[in-house]
């Protein structure tokens, strides 16, 4: 009885220890990209989304535009896909690919975005959507 009590715990360990190396977890340089919501509508199946705000790193004023689709019965999780534009003071516009997943806890949505801009940058950002206080808070991670 020790023994298979001892060959499980051994098997527990090992288990958790390879969920835990394999956890996710972002690291290096990072911005924030704090946005407010100017929009929110829905259909029967997806909802948009428009925001706007000023994001250091060289983008000036952003416009962003979202459609989220919920792929879970209850509606509270799903992928989403936008676009964004941006100009800064020197004139410059960049547009970008917007891309990733979300989920809903109460009136924050979790956001996790992956970016593709027409001046090369990449970039990966996990955020907070207040849909009641209507501000979108990202922490945004250039893709080298």
């Amino acid at each position: 009885m020790l023994k298979k009590f001892l060959k499980l715990s051994t098997l527990i360990t090992m288990v958790l220890m390879v969920n835990t190396s394999l956890a996710f977890e972002v690291s290096g340089e990072s911005f924030p990209a704090n946005f407010k919501m100017t929009s929110w509508s829905s259909t029967s199946d997806s909802s948009s989304l428009t925001a706007e705000g000023v994001v250091g790193e060289g983008y000036g004023k952003v416009y962003l535009s979202y459609e989220f689709k919920s792929n879970s019965n209850n509606r509270n999780k799903g992928n989403f896909s936008g676009s964004l534009r941006s100009i800064n003071n020197d004139g410059d516009m960049v547009a970008a690919s917007l891309q990733g997943i979300w989920k809903r806890d109460g009136k924050i949505v979790t956001m996790y975005t992956l970016d593709s801009f027409s001046n090369g940058d990449m970039i990966y950002a996990e955020g907070l959507v207040d849909l009641v206080e209507s501000t979108m808070k990202f922490n945004a991670f250039p893709i080298e």
